[in-house]
C-alpha cells in the first residue's frame, strides 16, 4: 500500500530521503515509503532491533535537510543525527538560521549564516563550512530506550560529556549522564569520587582517547546492570582504561582490582606501567562471570584509585 500517512500527529512537513519517510518531530521516526512499516536499527547495547527514531533537545526554529548520511536541524545550536546510528550531535559556539541553513554537499557541511535578526546570543556569528575529522572530540545523545533484555555490548565512559559510538560498535555512555538523553542503564558508583575531563588531543593512545581523557578518582566500587532477569551466570569480556591525567611518579598512585569479586590486578600502577602519565593502558580480561551485574572493586594502597572507562562485550 505504500506510506499512507504518519500514524500519529507531526510537526509541520515530512523528508523523503531515499526510501525514506522521516518526520520532524523530537523523537522523530522513520517509515518505508512503499510499505509504510517503520524502518528499523540496531540496539547497539542488547543486538535487538528497534524502531530507527532520533531525537533533538533545545530551541529549534527550523526545518530539518536530510541527506544520506545526516539529518540536520536546529536543535538549541547547531545539530545533526547520524542516519545510521541515530545519534543526535551538536555543533557548539553558533546556531543554525531559521530557515532550512545546515547543507550536506559533497562531503562539506555548510552553514551560511542565516541568523541575521535574531537575538538569539551565540558566540559566533558568520558563515561555516565542516569536513570530517575522525580524531575531533564529538559527544552524542539519542533516542535509544533502557535496556529490556540483556546486555551484549556496551562502554561507560567515566566523566565523559556525552555518548559516543566506537568504530567496532560500542555505544559508550557518559556517567554521570550529563550530555542529553541516553540510554537508562543502572549504573552505581561508592566512594568519595570526583571526576576529571581533559581534551583527548592531550592523551596519547592506540585508540579510544576520548575515553582516556577523562576519568574518576576515588572510586570504591562500581556496578553495572546487565540483565535485571538474569538467572544464571554469563561469560563476559570487560576491557578497563586507564589514563594518568596528574604529574604523579610510579608508586603514587597503587591500587587492586576485583572483578565480581575476584581479584584481576594486585598492586596495580598505572604510570610504572605506562612510564609516564596521560599515556592510556588497557587491562582486558575474559570470561568474567556475572548475572544481573557486574561489580568492579578498587582497592587502594598508596593513594587513590582511578578508573577512565569500562567496555563490557557477552562471549556467547
Amino acid at each position: 500500500k505504500g506510506f499512507l500517512g504518519h500514524p500519529e500527529s507531526y510537526w509541520d512537513r515530512v523528508i523523503v530521503s531515499g526510501n525514506r519517510v522521516i518526520d520532524q518531530r523530537g523523537p522523530g521516526k522513520a517509515y518505508n515509503i512503499l510499505t509504510g512499516e517503520p524502518i528499523l536499527r540496531r540496539d547497539p547495547i542488547t543486538g535487538k532491533d528497534v524502531p530507527w527514531e532520533f531525537t533533538k533537545s533545545g530551541h529549534h526554529c527550523n526545518y530539518a535537510i536530510a541527506s544520506p548520511h545526516l539529518v540536520t536541524f536546529r536543535a538549541a545550536s547547531a545539530g545533526f543525527t547520524d542516519v545510521e546510528s541515530g545519534n543526535t550531535a551538536r555543533l557548539q559556539g553558533f546556531r543554525s538560521g531559521c530557515r532550512n541553513s545546515l547543507i550536506p554537499a559533497n562531503g562539506v557541511l555548510n552553514a551560511p549564516n542565516f541568523a541575521h535578526g535574531c537575538v538569539c546570543g551565540y558566540s559566533l556569528f558568520t558563515s561555516l563550512a565542516f569536513t570530517h575529522v575522525p580524531r575531533a572530540e564529538m559527544w552524542s545523545y539519542s533516542a535509544l530506550k533502557a535496556p529490556e533484555t540483556s546486555v551484549k555490548r556496551l562502554g561507560v565512559n567515566l566523566g565523559a560529556p556525552g555518548d559516543r559510538m566506537s568504530s567496532d560498535g560500542t555505544l559508550w555512555l557518559d556517567y554521570p549522564s550529563v550530555g542529553g538523553a541516553s540510554p537508562d542503564v543502572r549504573i552505581t558508583a561508592k566512594g568519595p569520587s570526583r571526576t576529571f575531563r581533559q581534551h583527548s588531543s592531550l592523551v596519547t593512545a592506540r585508540d579510544h582517547d576520548w575515553v582516556a581523557s577523562s576519568g574518576v578518582t576515588g572510586l570504591q566500587t562500581l556496578t553495572i546492570r546487565l540483565d535485571k532477569n538474569a538467572k544464571t551466570p554469563r561469560a563476559y569480556t570487560v576491557r578497563l582504561h586507564f589514563c594518568e591525567p596528574e604529574n604523579l611518579k610510579a608508586g603514587q598512585r597503587v591500587f587492586d582490582v576485583r572483578l565480581g569479586g575476584k581479584s584481576v590486578l594486585e598492586e596495580f600502577d598505572v604510570v610504572a606501567t605506562t612510564g609516564v602519565r596521560r599515556k592510556a593502558i588497557v587491562r582486558e580480561f575474559k570470561k568474567v562471570s556475572a548475572t544481573t551485574e557486574l561489580t568492579i572493586d578498587l582497592v587502594a594502597r598508596t593513594g587513590i584509585p582511578i578508573l577512565n572507562g569500562v567496555e563490557i562485550v557477552a562471549e556467547d
